[in-house]
C-alpha cells in the first residue's frame, strides 16, 4: 500500500480512537455492591495526614461525657420552609436542620423550552438527603441533621439594588451544644457566606472536627453523557475528579482541600471553607441505583471549653461554570472548568468566541468567524500541503515505473522512491500535516461546544436553536435513531465530498476510493455531534473548497 494510503488508514483510526476515547457513550457503571469486600476497602482507606498531627496539649476531654443529650424524634416537630428570593436565584431552606430544600437558578432553564422551568440544582427526594448538613467527625449525631434549627424571618427577598440580607438557623440542646446557623445572601452573586457558631453548654471541654456535607443526584439526566459528572475537589491548587464508580466505600481525600465541589460541565455546587486547615475530604456512595453521593468536608479538630463559642466560616457557590463569574469569586473555583487534555487549546478558543459574540450578539455566526479565522492562520500550511499533493500527483508515473522495474526487490524499490523524492523535494507528509496539526483543533472545539456554559442553549437560526445540541429538523414525524432531520450534517458530508473531489489525487485508484468514503464516515460520526461543531466543519470544508479553487486556477494558468 502506498505510504499516503498507509497514512491515511492511520489518520482515520486515530480520529476513531480518540473518539471512542473521549467522546462515546460509554456504559453506566455496575452498582457498588455493599458487602465485607467494600467495607475492607473502608478499613484501608488512608489515614489523612491531617490525623497524624499531633494534637495540641490541651484539658482531657472525657468523650463519655461529651455524648449528646437525646435528641427531639424530627416527625414531633414542625418545620417550616423558608424562601429566599435573589435576582439570580429562588432558595428554599427548611427548619429541619436548617439545610437547603431547593435551588433554582433564575437566568438557566432546564430545557431549550421557553416554557421551561429555572435550572433545579437541588433533586434530592428524602429531607435526610439534604446538602449542607453539619455535624462532627469523631462523635456524629445522626439526629443533629433532622434537629428543629428555629429561623428567624420566613421569607427573604433581596432587589437587584438591595443590600445582602442575613437568615439566621438556630438550635439548641441544653446540656449539650447551641448551633447557629448564619447565611449571608448577595443581591449580585452566587456566593453564599455561611457562619456556623457552636456554643458549649455543657460543663466538660468539647473537642472534635466539624463536618459540613453536600449529597447530589445528578443535576440533569441528560448531562455529563461525554463529559465528567461527580464530585470534585481543588486539593493542593490541582483539580480532583473524582468518578462515582471508582468511589468504594469511604473514600478518604488527604488536604489541604481548598473546596469541595459536585460539578457537571454546566453547573457547579461548591464549599469553600475559610481558614481551616489542617484538613480533608470524605466521599462516600449514598445511593448507587441513582449516583447519589456525599462530599464531605472536614475541619480541624477545635477545642471549645464551657461556655465558650468556636465559629466555622464557609462560602458556598451555587451557579453556572462561567469563567468570568467564578474568578471574580476570587476562590479558585474557575479551575472547575476543565476542557481536560485539549484545555490549553480550548481556552484560547472560548475567548475568541466570547469576544466575537460580544460583537455578533450570535454564537453561530462567533462559531463562522472563528472558523475563518483558524482557516486564516493555518492558510499556509494548507497550501503548502496542496503543492505537496500536487507535486505528488506529478510523480505518480515516474513512481509506476520503479514499482514495477523494481517488484521483486522491495528494498531497491523504496531507496528508488526516497531518491525520487529528494531528486524533486517532495515530502511524502507534506500533504496530511495541516489535517493532523487541526485535530486538537477540532477535540478543543468539540469540548468548547459541549461543555461551555455560553453554548448552552445558544440559539443560531432557523431549526437549529442550541448550538450544543445535535441538529435536527422536525418534518413531521420521527425518524428511527435520529428523530429530525440532521441537515447541517448532511450539507457538510455533502460540502466534504465535493472538497474530496477537487484535492488532487495521487493517482493511485485504491486511495481514491478510501478517501471519497471519508465524507461518509464522518457523516455518521458527525450526527450525534453539536451542531455548533458541525457548523465549524461545513464552513471549514466550504472555506477549503474555496482554497482549492484558487490554488487549482492558479495551476493551470
Amino acid at each position: 500500500m502506498d505510504k499516503r494510503a498507509f497514512l491515511a488508514v492511520i489518520l482515520c483510526l486515530l480520529v476513531l480512537v480518540l473518539w471512542q476515547a473521549f467522546f462515546a457513550p460509554k456504559p453506566p457503571p455496575p452498582a457498588a455492591k455493599k458487602g465485607p469486600a467494600a467495607e475492607k476497602v473502608a478499613k484501608r482507606a488512608p489515614v489523612p495526614k491531617e490525623e497524624k498531627v499531633a494534637p495540641q496539649a490541651s484539658p482531657r476531654v472525657d468523650n463519655a461525657r461529651m455524648a449528646p443529650p437525646g435528641l427531639p424524634a424530627a416527625a414531633k416537630q414542625t418545620s417550616r420552609d423558608i424562601t429566599v428570593e435573589t435576582p439570580l436565584y429562588r432558595a428554599v431552606f427548611t427548619e429541619t436542620g436548617g439545610r437547603l430544600k431547593s435551588y433554582t437558578l433564575k437566568r438557566y432553564r432546564e430545557t431549550i423550552a421557553k416554557d421551561s422551568p429555572g435550572m433545579q440544582l437541588v433533586r434530592n427526594q428524602k429531607i435526610e438527603e439534604l446538602p449542607l448538613a453539619f455535624n462532627f467527625l469523631s462523635h456524629p449525631v445522626a439526629a443533629l441533621n433532622l434537629a428543629h434549627f428555629s429561623a428567624d424571618q420566613t421569607t427573604l427577598k433581596i432587589s437587584e439594588e438591595g443590600k445582602p440580607k442575613k437568615l439566621t438557623f438556630t438550635y439548641e440542646a441544653p446540656g449539650w451544644l447551641r448551633i447557629v446557623r448564619e447565611y449571608l445572601f448577595h443581591p449580585d452573586s452566587y456566593l453564599i457566606e455561611l457562619n456556623i457558631a457552636v456554643t458549649n453548654l455543657g460543663s466538660q471541654p468539647w473537642e472534635d472536627s466539624p463536618t459540613l456535607s453536600l449529597v447530589n443526584v445528578p443535576f440533569s439526566e441528560k448531562a455529563g453523557r461525554y463529559s465528567f459528572q461527580g464530585p470534585a475537589l481543588l486539593v493542593d491548587n490541582k483539580l480532583d475528579e473524582i468518578k462515582v464508580k471508582k468511589i468504594e466505600g469511604e473514600k478518604v481525600i488527604p488536604g489541604p482541600v481548598e473546596w469541595v465541589a459536585y460539578t457537571n460541565q454546566y453547573f457547579i455546587m461548591a464549599v469553600v471553607p475559610q481558614e481551616q486547615a489542617p484538613n480533608h475530604a470524605l466521599l462516600k456512595i449514598l445511593e448507587p441505583a441513582t449516583h447519589m453521593v456525599e462530599s464531605t468536608f472536614v475541619g480541624p479538630k477545635s477545642l471549645i471549653q464551657p461556655g465558650a463559642s468556636k465559629s466555622f466560616h464557609y462560602t458556598l457557590y451555587m451557579g453556572p461554570k462561567d469563567v468570568k463569574t467564578l474568578k471574580a469569586a476570587n476562590l479558585k473555583l474557575e479551575k472547575a472548568v476543565n476542557f481536560g487534555w485539549f484545555d490549553v487549546i480550548a481556552q484560547p478558543l472560548l475567548v475568541c468566541l466570547k469576544f466575537f459574540n460580544r460583537f455578533t450578539h450570535n454564537y453561530g455566526v462567533a462559531i463562522i468567524l472563528l472558523t475563518i479565522l483558524i482557516k486564516v492562520l493555518f492558510w499556509p500550511l494548507t497550501r503548502k500541503s496542496y503543492e505537496s499533493m500536487q507535486a505528488m500527483k506529478k510523480l505518480q508515473p515516474k513512481m509506476a515505473k520503479i514499482r514495477e522495474k523494481y517488484k521483486d526487490d522491495k528494498e531497491r524499490m523504496n531507496q528508488e522512491i526516497m531518491q525520487l523524492y529528494r531528486t524533486h523535494k517532495v515530502n511524502p507528509l507534506g500533504g496530511c500535516l495541516p489535517m493532523v496539526l487541526q485535530i486538537p483543533v477540532f477535540f478543543a472545539l468539540y469540548r468548547v461546544l459541549y461543555s461551555s456554559i455560553a453554548l448552552r442553549h445558544a440559539p443560531f437560526m432557523l431549526w437549529i436553536n442550541d448550538l450544543s445540541a445535535p441538529d435536527r429538523l422536525n418534518i413531521g414525524f420521527q425518524i428511527p435513531y435520529l428523530g429530525g432531520l440532521p441537515v447541517l450534517t448532511l450539507l457538510m458530508g455533502v460540502s466534504m465530498f465535493v472538497q474530496q473531489k477537487m484535492t488532487p489525487t495521487t493517482g493511485d485508484p485504491r486511495q481514491e476510493k478510501m478517501m471519497l468514503m471519508m465524507p461518509v464516515v464522518f457523516t455518521f460520526l458527525f450526527v450525534n455531534f453539536p451542531s455548533g461543531l458541525v457548523l465549524y466543519w461545513l464552513v471549514n470544508n466550504i472555506l477549503q473548497i474555496g482554497q482549492q479553487y484558487f490554488i487549482n486556477k492558479k495551476a493551470q494558468t
